[in-house]
């Protein structure tokens, strides 16, 4: 697990240029527009990964400026770099952060409270969603569950007609 930015940079600029190339390439017009907003969703989820690994690694790399301390106030020094991975809406991120531990003290990774991440499970947004998702709400929760995810809002009377158009298609099953 590298703690060195510029590969993760060098990764994102080569995944958007192949996007760009995807949706302008020559290959580009044999699709439609179902399969290429799919792929752009998943491969921006790919990039959003790329992204927070990169922010996650990037704020790895600075040290604690003031001494670290355990609950009792028993002073850590620095250990090494523990792996860890942040379950996210973008997938599993894996980084290393800086370990502190002092005899008979449990070891503590600092930035892991400062980035509110859980001790294990999900990400806060990725439980947030799941959560949300499972509640036994009408389909008119639905206009509020895609502007939570996608930030974009759809009317009642919108969700309706959908409904109405997707009852036609399985009408005949």
């Amino acid at each position: 697990m590298t703690a060195n930015p510029e590969p993760i940079v060098q990764q994102l600029q080569h995944e958007f240029q192949h996007l760009l190339a995807y949706v302008t390439g020559p290959e580009a017009r044999w699709q439609t527009a179902y399969t290429v907003e799919l792929t752009l969703f998943r491969r921006r989820l790919g990039l959003g990964a790329a992204l927070l690994r990169l922010f996650c690694v990037t704020r790895a790399a600075v040290r604690p400026a003031e001494p670290v301390t355990a609950p009792d106030g028993t002073r850590l020094t620095s250990h090494d770099q523990r792996p860890t991975i942040d379950y996210s809406v973008f997938g599993n991120v894996g980084f290393a952060r800086p370990y502190f531990i002092a005899p008979g003290q449990t070891g503590l990774c600092p930035l892991d409270a400062e980035l509110s991440l859980p001790a294990r499970g999900y990400a806060d947004r990725l439980r947030e969603w799941a959560v949300y998702g499972t509640t036994d709400e009408s389909y008119r929760e639905s206009p509020t569950v895609l502007e939570r995810i996608l930030g974009r809002s759809l009317s009642v009377h919108a969700l309706e007609n959908c409904v109405t158009e997707a009852a036609a298609d399985v009408a005949g099953v």
